[in-house]
């Protein structure tokens, strides 16, 4: 993970929301999960989670768009880690997409957004549109020895 000037790992990171940008914000929540203490099991889960996420913001929120993509990290004070990934690109609830069998009629065959990495590695998901921001919460229980719901 890289250092600021200071030595100091950052708690945040963005980068442009482009395919090649996909493993700097993987290994960034890779090193977080990896600081907080959490299993090599739970810490590989969360980078599926990161590549999934961003995946489905390149593809859909961003596509034809300059966007950036964050992550942030923060620890809640039951010990949770609180992953919060944000895009500029257009408004998309990544949630909602298998939900409704209407969906399936703004994707192309094979090109619904996926959710099961997220699902498997998150106890809890959140959605929401703020200032322009599309914005995706994963909260992750404190589970030292492997993924706990």
């Amino acid at each position: 993970m890289k250092k600021s000037g200071d030595g100091s790992v950052p708690d945040s990171i963005k980068r442009p929301a482009r395919e090649y940008s996909v493993p700097d914000l993987v290994d960034f929540v890779r090193g977080m999960a990896w600081e907080c203490g959490y299993s090599d099991d739970t810490i590989k889960e969360l980078g599926l989670a990161t590549e999934e996420a961003a995946g489905n913001i390149i593809r859909f929120a961003c596509r034809d768009r300059t966007a950036e993509i964050g992550i942030s990290c923060t620890i809640h004070d039951s010990g949770a880690l609180i992953i919060t990934i944000t895009d500029t690109g257009e408004p998309f609830n990544m949630l909602l997409a298998g939900t409704f069998p209407e969906a399936d009629d703004f994707f192309e065959a094979g090109e619904k957004p996926s959710t099961k990495a997220m699902k498997r590695a998150a106890r809890n998901i959140e959605y929401k549109r703020h200032s322009e921001k599309n914005i995706l919460i994963l909260t992750v229980s404190h589970d030292p020895g492997g993924i706990r719901r």
